[in-house]
C-alpha cells in the first residue's frame, strides 16, 4: 500500500478492560489528525464515545486491518466472530502482555503512523474444526484458533474419553479433561497443563491430559493429516465441551468430536520488530539478548 492511499482499519475495543474508553478517544482523536488512516468503530466500541458503528460482518467486508483492543481473550472473542474472514487481526494489549496481541497500548501510536507504509508482517496461524456429533442426527461444526476442552464442568468426578487417530485408536484417557489444540493454542489452556510449546508455523496437532489420573498418560504431538477422534464411553455423568473457552454445551455417553485443521488459517498481524520468540521471552521471563 503507498503511502497515498487510505488505510481502513476496524477498531473493536473490550469496554470491560480498563482504560477502553480513553483509548478509543485518543484513536477517533488520531483518526481526525492524520486522514490517511480511517478507523471504522466496532458497534459496542463506537458506543463508548458516541460514534455510530458497524457489526463486525461489515467492518471485515470493508477494511484492511482489524484492530482488537483488550487481551488474548479479546482476540479469541474476535475470531469466533469474523472467521473466516482472512482480514489481519492486530492485537493491542491493555494490561500484561499476552501472546496473541502485537503490541501494548503504550506502543501503538508510536506504530500508527508506520502501519500504512508496510510496517507489519502477517502470521498464517492454523485454525481447528470440530464436528461435534451428539446421538445419530445431530451434527455441529465449530472452528477456533487455540483448543478443544473436554472437561467435567463443576462435577468431582472423572472424564474417560476414548481417544483415535483416523481408524487407530491411541488410549482411553482418564483425567479432569482433555485438549486438543493449534501450535497457538500450545501457549494457552494446554502450557498451564505442562503441555509443549509449539511453533506456531509448525503444521500439527496436540494432545494434553488435564491433571491425568495415570502417570503414563503425557501430551502428544501429532502430524495434521488424520483427525483426532474423541469418543464419550459410558460414564454416570455429562461431560462438557468449550472451543477457546466458549461453551459449546455438553456431551453424553456415544458422543464424538472430530477435531482436524480447518480449510482457512486465522491470519495474525504484528510489527516487523515482535516476533513469537521476543513474545515468549518477554512472557516466560527467558534470558537472553538479540546479537
Amino acid at each position: 500500500m503507498s503511502s497515498a492511499e487510505v488505510l481502513n482499519i476496524a477498531v473493536e475495543v473490550n469496554s470491560g478492560k480498563p482504560g477502553a474508553k480513553k483509548l478509543t478517544q485518543e484513536l477517533a482523536a488520531y483518526g481526525d489528525a492524520y486522514p490517511d488512516l480511517h478507523f471504522h468503530w466496532e458497534e459496542r466500541t463506537g458506543a463508548l464515545i458516541g460514534q455510530p458503528g458497524e457489526a463486525r460482518s461489515e467492518l471485515v467486508r470493508k477494511c484492511d486491518l482489524y484492530l482488537v483492543a483488550g487481551g488474548d481473550g479479546s482476540i479469541l472473542e474476535s475470531v469466533r466472530h469474523i472467521y473466516p474472514a482472512q482480514i489481519p487481526i492486530f492485537g493491542v494489549n491493555i494490561g500484561s502482555l499476552g501472546f496473541l496481541t502485537a503490541l501494548g497500548a503504550d506502543e501503538l501510536f508510536e506504530a500508527l503512523p508506520r502501519l500504512s507504509d508496510g510496517y507489519l508482517r502477517y502470521s498464517e496461524r492454523m485454525a481447528l474444526q470440530a464436528i461435534i456429533r451428539r446421538g445419530r442426527d445431530h451434527e455441529t461444526v465449530c472452528h477456533g484458533l487455540n483448543d478443544v476442552c473436554v472437561s467435567r464442568g463443576d462435577l468431582s468426578r472423572l472424564v474417560r474419553l476414548n481417544v483415535s487417530i483416523g481408524d487407530q485408536l491411541v488410549t482411553q484417557f482418564v483425567a479432569d479433561g482433555l485438549l486438543v489444540f493449534t501450535p497457538t493454542g500450545s501457549t494457552a489452556y494446554s502450557l498451564s497443563a505442562d503441555g509443549p510449546i509449539l511453533s506456531p508455523d509448525a503444521r500439527v496437532l496436540g494432545i494434553t491430559p488435564i491433571c491425568s489420573h495415570s502417570l503414563t498418560h503425557r501430551s502428544i504431538v501429532l502430524g495434521a493429516t488424520e483427525p483426532i477422534i474423541l469418543d464419550v464411553p459410558e460414564q454416570d455423568h455429562q461431560l462438557v465441551v468449550q472451543i477457546d473457552g466458549k461453551s459449546e454445551g455438553s456431551l453424553e455417553p456415544g458422543d464424538q468430536i472430530e477435531v482436524r485443521p480447518a480449510e482457512h488459517p486465522v491470519v495474525l498481524a504484528y510489527t516487523e520488530d515482535r516476533d513469537f520468540f521476543t513474545i515468549l521471552r518477554n512472557k516466560l521471563k527467558w534470558s537472553g539478548t538479540s546479537l
